[in-house]
């Protein structure tokens, strides 16, 4: 293959995956990775993506967010993954906060369908998903409904969490980074969020590979402000190494496999 073809097959994964990694495109085009990094430095130099340590990510501003519609079709397996090991934590008589997102949409698709709990959400469509639980009590977050995400936020969701706790949250990000935190695009959705984990005992993360060393807009919170981030196998392995020095519980959901805990 032509560097020039080679160069644009890269974009055009970046482009449906948000994030390349050398080492993966390394093996794809049987080159070695000094090669990979000579095309991702040209397109970068060229505007057309954004280099980070291991890799190159789609370039795009802090303020920008897919729709939930083009969220659905990125890492769909991870995201099923992912949420059938957080759906596994909720238990009898919980109180579960589920906030918005198509990975959290995934926990939902598994929840117990064997068991009485309590789940708050701000999204309609989550809602609406989990009306289908026989034994499971819906009670929905109301607000500003931003139309990108299907979330709500704002003055009525403040108002809405005042004297509510939760025992369990799911909250999504939009990035994860040992120096930045955990971010999102929104500012307001950055603000509910920080006000779910204040009000639960114990807050999850979950976020696929591709949401690591990314950086956006809205901070919610440090990474240490939550318990715990279930995410998969594919995270650069120096990024869970960054992590490893935190003291939060990582769990890695191998597609098709069964869920693999590391305490750190």
């Amino acid at each position: 293959m032509l560097t020039e073809q080679r160069r644009q097959v890269i974009l055009e994964q970046l482009h449906s995956h948000k994030v390349v990694k050398t080492s993966d495109l390394s093996e794809v085009f049987a080159v070695s990775p000094m090669t990979i990094r000579n095309d991702l430095n040209a397109l970068a130099e060229q505007g057309q993506l954004v280099r980070v340590h291991g890799g190159a990510i789609a370039r795009q501003w802090l303020t920008a967010e897919p729709s939930y519609e083009d969220k659905t079709s990125i890492n769909r397996s991870e995201k099923e993954a992912i949420g059938r090991e957080a759906a596994s934590l909720v238990e009898e008589g919980m109180a579960v906060f589920i906030g918005n997102g198509t990975t959290t949409m995934q926990i939902i698709k598994h929840l117990p369908r064997n068991l009485r709990f309590r789940v708050f959400t701000n999204a309609l469509n989550h809602a609406l998903e989990i009306s289908g639980i026989p034994l499971a009590e819906v009670f929905v977050v109301g607000g500003y409904l931003r139309d990108v995400s299907l979330g709500m936020v704002g003055l009525l969701a403040h108002q809405a969490l005042k004297g509510i706790y939760f025992d369990l949250s799911f909250l999504g990000v939009n990035g994860i980074s040992v120096d930045h935190g955990l971010t999102i695009p929104s500012l307001e959705e950055a603000e509910t969020a920080a006000e779910i984990i204040a009000h639960s005992q114990r807050t999850i993360v979950v976020a696929d590979h591709t949401k690591f060393g990314v950086v956006a807009h809205g901070k919610i919170a440090d990474i240490t402000d939550v318990s715990g981030i279930i995410t998969d196998s594919g995270v650069d392995p120096q990024c869970m190494s960054s992590l490893s020095g935190l003291d939060i519980e990582i769990n890695t959901a191998i597609v098709g496999q069964e869920v693999r805990a590391e305490t750190n």
